[in-house]
């Protein structure tokens, strides 16, 4: 067996992790901290993609007349229930705001931009507007240099007429009832118009909003996680320093 002289240190050479004994790197507060964000934060971004997602089939379905109750089962309750067209935009905009969380909260800013760019995509294809034709330029009228003798005007003889407009008005003063008014029946339901640009901005800032807030809240998880890596021989100075 060979002797090792008393300058040489036995661990010389040898990585500090092996010299020690151990199989953990070195734990640090900074490291720690910033895997746990990290972490936290793309856990939060997942759930909210999968929710918007899932809020933009919704939209859909809605939008194609899932849940949608018939006017006539209504009743007098109609004029107040909002078209399916119009819930379908509300479950669309929320969608769309939980993209907004989802990039908020995503390290990866690529990713995030593409989830934001597929749940904002409308629901409906709006109408290209067709060119008007231009008018034909009108004829220039021909000039004669003869007087004409236009034919004298003859008016009619004014005549009653047959229908008084104001007898319903007269009808209802006398206290007579009248004819019940015919309501002309309903079109079909429009889409409504697309958000503003102040309500894109309200969409934004709320989804900013619930991106950072949900992901300060998933913070206990995120250290969890970061300390069962580390106890699994994971370098936590390798998380999230590409934030």
């Amino acid at each position: 067996m060979a002797r090792v002289p008393l300058r040489e240190k036995p661990d010389k050479g040898r990585p500090r992790i092996w010299a020690s004994g151990g199989q953990r790197p070195p734990l640090s507060f900074g490291a720690v901290w910033r895997a746990s964000l990290h972490l936290s934060r793309e856990a939060v971004a997942s759930l909210h993609a999968w929710t918007a997602r899932m809020a933009r089939r919704v939209a859909v379905n809605v939008k194609n007349g899932a849940g949608r109750i018939p006017e006539e089962k209504l009743g007098r309750a109609a004029r107040f229930v909002p078209s399916h067209l119009r819930v379908a935009a509300w479950i669309r905009n929320f969608g769309a705001t939980l993209a907004h969380a989802s990039a908020t909260a995503d390290p990866d800013v690529t990713r995030g931009n593409a989830l934001v760019a597929d749940i904002q995509r409308p629901l409906w294809d709006q109408p290209v507007p067709e060119p008007m034709p231009e008018p034909d330029p009108l004829p220039e009228p021909a000039v004669s240099t003869t007087p004409d003798t236009a034919p004298p005007v003859v008016l009619a003889e004014p005549t009653a007429p047959t229908h008084d407009p104001l007898a319903a008005i007269r009808d209802d003063l006398a206290g007579k009832p009248g004819q019940p008014a015919v309501s002309a029946p309903a079109g079909p339901a429009s889409p409504p118009a697309p958000p503003g640009a102040l309500a894109e901005g309200a969409i934004q800032v709320s989804g900013w909003l619930i991106g950072w807030a949900s992901a300060i809240v998933a913070l206990p998880y995120g250290f969890c996680r970061a300390i069962w890596l580390w106890l699994n021989g994971t370098d936590l100075k390798r998380i999230g320093t590409e934030d």
